[in-house]
């Protein structure tokens, strides 16, 4: 747990001292997002305001896991290639987000890369998190049964199931990056919980990787509170494609070393929600030409509907937080005879 907690303070020093430095840089070289046309007319206020602050969370997080794996290694002589391998997807997949945001700056517009496009360079990470799985690391295919021992078997199969769980939470997490905070605080609170998870697996089941797991989210979760001192409503600082996709990357890739595949549905269920909300809009729309949401994602509705921003942030944490708690106690019921 020492381990855990080093990487925390690492992680948290590193964002709270850069954060500000990369707010006055893009000050002063005039960077700032572009705001949707189509998205509520209170957030016109935010043009201008510094984004692709995600750059900053996920290097502070990537220096301080660097830093503990070589405080571990050299005291203790112990590495594990599973850590190494979760964090190079959290940079993949942030590279995606930061081209994204790179070619929206430059081009002055809301919009960067294509949907189309992103969707290949994530197949593109798919590929690499496939091949190093099955070759290198030799991870198991099968699907674990929440609140249960049970264990179901897919053989290749279950390569698809990577593949949309990848591409769905980095979207999912892209989506519910809308409002000040609001993906920030949410992926912290789902990477708290399989913190503990990764922790528990290491100390009862003994898996060898799971404090190297634990290390990771551990000082993710501090950079992206580090860096939420400037992105709480009023927003000093955006995350950016860089963040979301990356926080996204990240979670995704815990879950299936993990082995809480499953369980991913319910400990993220805001972000379930946010994409479902989304995916009902547009079929609704196309079908009948009428609206279920005002807007979509579901964040944007509640705004519309008079909500104060920072009011839908906290409600919608508080639901994240009881899902997430959620999605724990079925993980623990496995210890309960």
């Amino acid at each position: 747990m020492n381990w855990i907690f080093l990487s925390i303070i690492f992680g948290s020093l590193l964002s709270l001292l850069f954060t500000p430095l990369f707010i006055n840089f893009q000050k002063k070289r005039s960077i700032g997002q572009r705001i949707r046309i189509d998205g509520p007319k209170s957030h016109s206020v935010k043009v201008g305001t510094p984004t692709m602050g995600g750059l900053i969370f996920i290097l502070s997080a990537a220096i301080s896991f660097a830093i503990v794996s070589l405080i571990k290694y050299y005291r203790h002589d112990v590495f594990s290639i599973e850590g190494i391998f979760v964090l190079s997807v959290f940079l993949m997949c942030g590279l995606i987000g930061f081209i994204d945001d790179y070619i929206s700056l430059k081009s002055q517009r809301s919009l960067g890369l294509r949907g189309w496009v992103k969707i290949i360079l994530l197949m593109a990470v798919c590929v690499y998190f496939i091949l190093i799985s099955k070759y290198v690391l030799n991870l198991e295919t099968y699907l674990s049964i929440p609140s249960t021992n049970l264990e179901i078997e897919l053989g290749n199969w279950y390569y698809i199931i990577v593949v949309i769980i990848i591409i769905s939470t980095t979207n999912a997490v892209n989506l519910t990056d809308g409002l000040d905070g609001l993906a920030a605080g949410e992926s912290s609170i789902v990477l708290g919980v399989f913190c503990f998870i990764a922790f528990l697996e290491w100390t009862i089941f003994d898996v060898s990787y799971g404090i190297d797991i634990g290390v990771i989210c551990g000082a993710t979760i501090a950079a992206c509170i580090g860096f939420l001192w400037w992105n709480t409503a009023p927003a000093e600082i955006f995350m950016g494609d860089t963040g979301s996709f990356g926080l996204g990357g990240l979670i995704a890739a815990v879950a299936i070393i993990l082995k809480q595949e499953i369980l991913l549905i319910v400990v993220g269920g805001l972000f379930v929600i946010e994409t479902l909300s989304v995916i009902i809009q547009v079929i609704w729309y196309k079908a009948s030409k009428k609206r279920v949401f005002k807007m979509a994602p579901l964040h944007h509705h509640f705004e519309l509907m008079g909500w104060e921003e920072i009011k839908v942030i906290i409600r919608f944490w508080i639901i994240g937080s009881l899902f997430s708690g959620l999605g724990f106690f079925m993980y623990y019921l496995k210890f309960i005879d």
